[in-house]
Formats: C-alpha cells, sequence, structure tokens
C-alpha cells in the first residue's frame, strides 16, 4: 500500500498523561470467541499502558453488530482477561453499533463513573474518524493513542472492511465521507 497516502491519513497520537479509562471501540470479530487482528492490536496496546497505569479502566465498546449472537465487546473483554487485566478494571459497553453509538454510550458511561481523562484506543487507519467523531460529539479533554495493524477478514458482512491494510484504509476514506454528510462529523 502506498506509504505516502497512510501518512497523509493518519494522526499524531495524543497520549494521555495519567489515563483512568481507555476506551477500545471494536473494528471487528472473525467469530463468537475471536477478534480480528485489528480488534486485537487496539486491545493490546490499552494493555500495555494499562500495565503503566493499572488503576484505569478499559471499557470494550461495540454490541452484537454483526450478528453472532454475542457483542463485540464481551469477545473483547474475555480476550483482555486471558491477557491479565483483572475483570473489575474491565467494562462492557454492549449496546452500539457503530461509532458514534460507541463514543456516545462511552462517554456516558464515563460521565457516570466521574473519570477525567478519557482515552481513545485505535487502529492506526480508524483514528482520524474516530477523534473527529468524539470531537463532534462534544468529547473535551480527551487523548488517543493508535496502533498499526494488518488487516484481517471478519464474520459476516465485515469481511471486506477488515480484510487487508488497503481495504481498511478505502472503508474508512469511505466512512469519513458517509460521517460527514450524515453530519456525525
Amino acid at each position: 500500500m502506498c506509504a505516502g497516502i497512510v501518512k497523509y491519513w493518519s494522526i499524531h497520537d495524543n497520549p494521555p498523561p495519567d489515563p483512568d479509562c481507555f476506551v477500545i471501540p471494536s473494528y471487528a470479530l472473525r467469530d463468537r470467541s475471536r477478534p480480528t487482528q485489528p480488534t486485537i492490536a487496539q486491545i493490546e496496546l490499552a494493555y500495555e499502558w494499562w500495565k503503566r497505569f493499572p488503576r484505569a479502566r478499559l471499557i470494550m465498546s461495540t454490541g452484537d453488530n454483526q450478528w453472532l449472537g454475542i457483542t463485540n465487546a464481551k469477545v473483547m473483554v474475555e480476550y483482555a482477561a486471558r491477557l491479565g487485566i483483572p475483570c473489575e478494571k474491565l467494562v462492557e459497553e454492549d449496546r452500539s453499533r457503530n461509532t458514534v453509538e460507541n463514543l456516545r454510550y462511552s462517554m456516558d458511561i464515563i460521565q457516570r463513573e466521574g473519570w477525567r481523562q478519557p482515552t481513545l484506543v485505535t487502529i492506526d487507519l480508524y483514528t482520524r474518524r474516530a477523534v473527529a467523531t468524539a470531537k463532534r460529539l462534544g468529547w473535551n479533554s480527551f487523548y488517543w493513542l493508535s496502533v498499526y495493524s494488518k488487516g484481517e477478514p471478519a464474520f459476516g458482512y465485515k469481511w471486506l472492511q477488515t480484510h487487508s491494510r488497503l481495504t481498511i484504509l478505502c472503508y474508512e476514506v469511505a466512512a469519513m465521507a458517509y460521517s460527514k454528510m450524515v453530519g456525525w462529523i
């Protein structure tokens, strides 16, 4: 893939000085028990940061948007627990079906719990849209971290979206245009 396009599309991280929660929107699941590589990369980046700030909580965000009969958040929590993150540090946001809802419902949890430094954790090609959406929703004083990930086919209709770096980039460009058209960013 053209490195120049990715370099233009990606935005720099805005790392948190003292995070109290990480928001990890699912990029997709492979099946009922396994996240895709992009989602695994996000969880593992959050895990590395959580080890530095173990009082922080991790909000795994996405409902059953792939019609697998299980929420993405549940599969993500199970993966994070296997990494060694205690269950009491893991929060399931299991209602959302898209980025706007991921961020809206996660912010509801953040406000209810009184957390001060929400930090988005996304794959690099998704960060631009996730940050723009958060700003549009009124997130203030938030941070973000991104991670490189190869693509990997997901279950169902998300198969092409997550298939490769190129398809992820194409999807994100199209999703950004759509988000602008409908007023999400």
